[in-house]
Protein backbone atom coordinates (compact mmCIF):
# COMPACT_ATOMS: atom_id res chain seq x y z
CA UNK A 1 0.00 0.00 0.00
CA UNK A 2 2.59 2.48 0.97
CA UNK A 3 4.44 1.96 -1.95
CA UNK A 4 1.79 1.87 -4.58
CA UNK A 5 0.77 5.45 -2.75
CA UNK A 6 4.59 6.39 -3.11
CA UNK A 7 4.39 5.63 -6.87
CA UNK A 8 1.32 7.47 -7.44
CA UNK A 9 2.80 10.75 -5.80
CA UNK A 10 5.95 10.30 -7.69
CA UNK A 11 3.99 9.86 -11.04
CA UNK A 12 2.10 13.10 -10.49
CA UNK A 13 5.40 14.91 -9.14
CA UNK A 14 7.11 13.82 -12.61
CA UNK A 15 3.95 14.33 -14.89
CA UNK A 16 3.48 18.00 -13.41
CA UNK A 17 6.90 18.96 -13.72
CA UNK A 18 7.12 17.88 -17.47
CA UNK A 19 3.84 19.44 -18.26
CA UNK A 20 5.30 22.66 -16.62
CA UNK A 21 8.12 23.24 -18.42
CA UNK A 22 6.31 22.71 -21.71
CA UNK A 23 4.50 25.68 -21.78
CA UNK A 24 7.04 28.60 -20.98
CA UNK A 25 5.48 32.03 -20.16
CA UNK A 26 2.00 32.79 -21.21
CA UNK A 27 1.29 36.13 -23.30
CA UNK A 28 -0.34 38.45 -21.17
CA UNK A 29 -3.51 39.26 -22.55
CA UNK A 30 -4.03 42.58 -24.80
CA UNK A 31 -3.95 45.44 -22.39
CA UNK A 32 -6.18 48.61 -22.32
CA UNK A 33 -4.09 51.96 -22.63
CA UNK A 34 -5.02 55.51 -21.93
CA UNK A 35 -2.28 58.66 -22.22
CA UNK A 36 -3.53 61.87 -21.53
CA UNK A 37 -1.20 64.20 -24.42
CA UNK A 38 -1.58 68.24 -24.05
CA UNK A 39 -0.89 69.70 -27.65
CA UNK A 40 0.49 73.31 -28.10
CA UNK A 41 2.69 75.70 -30.16
CA UNK A 42 4.22 73.66 -31.27
CA UNK A 43 4.44 70.28 -29.28
CA UNK A 44 2.65 67.47 -27.68
CA UNK A 45 3.54 66.49 -24.60
CA UNK A 46 4.56 63.51 -23.66
CA UNK A 47 5.62 62.48 -26.91
CA UNK A 48 6.56 59.01 -26.71
CA UNK A 49 4.46 55.95 -26.08
CA UNK A 50 4.82 51.96 -26.00
CA UNK A 51 2.48 49.51 -25.81
CA UNK A 52 2.25 46.00 -27.28
CA UNK A 53 0.52 44.98 -30.85
CA UNK A 54 -3.27 44.02 -29.74
CA UNK A 55 -3.48 46.63 -27.17
CA UNK A 56 -6.56 48.77 -27.36
CA UNK A 57 -4.30 52.29 -27.11
CA UNK A 58 -6.90 55.71 -26.35
CA UNK A 59 -5.12 59.21 -26.77
CA UNK A 60 -7.14 61.69 -25.14
CA UNK A 61 -5.81 65.01 -26.64
CA UNK A 62 -6.26 68.68 -25.28
CA UNK A 63 -5.46 71.35 -26.81
CA UNK A 64 -3.53 73.83 -24.48
CA UNK A 65 -2.61 76.20 -27.62
CA UNK A 66 -4.27 79.21 -28.97
CA UNK A 67 -4.51 77.58 -32.44
CA UNK A 68 -6.90 74.03 -33.79
CA UNK A 69 -4.80 71.16 -33.82
CA UNK A 70 -4.59 67.71 -35.02
CA UNK A 71 -3.70 64.06 -34.04
CA UNK A 72 -2.51 61.70 -36.86
CA UNK A 73 -1.76 58.52 -36.02
CA UNK A 74 -0.03 56.54 -38.51
CA UNK A 75 1.34 52.63 -38.38
CA UNK A 76 4.70 51.43 -39.62
CA UNK A 77 3.86 51.02 -43.49
CA UNK A 78 2.73 55.17 -43.55
CA UNK A 79 -1.22 54.10 -43.19
CA UNK A 80 -3.45 56.33 -41.48
CA UNK A 81 -5.04 54.44 -38.67
CA UNK A 82 -6.31 57.22 -36.43
CA UNK A 83 -7.09 60.86 -37.34
CA UNK A 84 -8.89 63.88 -34.46
CA UNK A 85 -8.97 67.54 -34.73
CA UNK A 86 -8.78 69.16 -31.68
CA UNK A 87 -10.52 72.75 -31.32
CA UNK A 88 -8.66 75.25 -29.12
CA UNK A 89 -9.63 74.60 -25.07
CA UNK A 90 -11.15 71.31 -26.14
CA UNK A 91 -10.36 67.81 -25.78
CA UNK A 92 -10.79 64.99 -27.90
CA UNK A 93 -10.18 61.56 -28.23
CA UNK A 94 -8.56 59.15 -30.55
CA UNK A 95 -8.04 55.04 -30.45
CA UNK A 96 -5.78 52.60 -31.82
CA UNK A 97 -5.13 48.88 -31.90
CA UNK A 98 -1.70 47.86 -33.31
CA UNK A 99 -1.92 45.51 -35.57
CA UNK A 100 1.56 45.31 -36.66
CA UNK A 101 5.26 45.91 -33.90
CA UNK A 102 7.39 48.92 -34.84
CA UNK A 103 7.26 52.77 -35.04
CA UNK A 104 4.13 54.61 -35.43
CA UNK A 105 4.35 58.17 -35.99
CA UNK A 106 1.99 60.83 -34.73
CA UNK A 107 1.89 64.30 -35.64
CA UNK A 108 -0.20 67.12 -36.36
CA UNK A 109 -0.64 67.79 -40.33
CA UNK A 110 -2.03 71.31 -40.37
CA UNK A 111 0.40 73.01 -42.37
CA UNK A 112 3.93 74.10 -40.57
CA UNK A 113 2.80 72.24 -37.48
CA UNK A 114 5.07 69.33 -37.97
CA UNK A 115 7.90 70.44 -39.40
CA UNK A 116 8.11 73.37 -35.69
CA UNK A 117 7.63 69.96 -33.94
CA UNK A 118 4.83 68.72 -33.49
CA UNK A 119 5.72 65.05 -33.75
CA UNK A 120 5.10 62.34 -31.30
CA UNK A 121 6.10 58.29 -31.85
CA UNK A 122 4.08 55.00 -30.61
CA UNK A 123 6.58 52.22 -30.28
CA UNK A 124 4.43 49.14 -30.72
CA UNK A 125 5.97 45.81 -29.46
CA UNK A 126 5.69 42.40 -30.07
Amino acid sequence: MIRRCTVSILVTLIVAGALSACGGSPTPPPAVKTFAVEATEFAFAPNSFTARVGDEVTFKVTNKGALEHNYVVFDPSGNEVGRITIAVGATATVKVKPTAAGAYAIVCDIAGHKVAGMLAALTVNP
